[in-house]
């Protein structure tokens, strides 16, 4: 792992620990309802990928396949979806700005990650992720 991957691995780590240990993890209403779609989105996307070639590093693995199914067909990167929305609508169902803070470092942890990521996936599948990465989304359909 590069020393770019460790530290985004990291970082990405602390600002779950932030959440899981010193803030309400689980909302309510329309809050727990948009948590509970993050965490399908993001537990679908692995089970799509099949947990034996689930990476947490942006670096791709030597048995990687390319996957296109699933949540995969609109958004490249559904886990990092499910995650920002797991965890946004926490941070908006009670509202503490150090939450907010820690929850826009996690985003730009996350984008930062995709970054890597893609340009390791387009060494790896060529012309054919840059074909799937011209007719998908990076994390929002439509948005982004």
């Amino acid at each position: 792992m590069s020393n770019a991957s460790r530290i985004l691995v990291s970082l990405q780590f602390l600002c779950l620990a932030y959440f899981v240990f010193f803030t309400k993890i689980m909302s309510q209403g329309i809050f727990l309802i948009a948590q509970l779609s993050g965490f399908i989105l993001a537990l679908w996307a692995v089970i799509i990928l099949r947990p034996g070639y689930f990476n947490i590093q942006p670096e791709v693995k030597f048995n990687a396949s390319f996957i296109n199914s699933g949540p995969y067909r609109l958004i490249r990167n559904p886990m990092y979806t499910g995650l920002i929305v797991f965890f946004g609508a926490g941070v908006l169902n009670s509202f503490q700005p150090i939450s907010f803070l820690v929850f826009l470092l996690l985003v730009f942890v996350l984008i930062f990650k995709i970054r890597l990521e893609e340009k390791f996936l387009e060494n790896r599948f060529g012309s054919t992720y840059l074909l799937y990465k011209s007719k998908t989304y990076r994390l929002f359909p439509f948005l982004f």
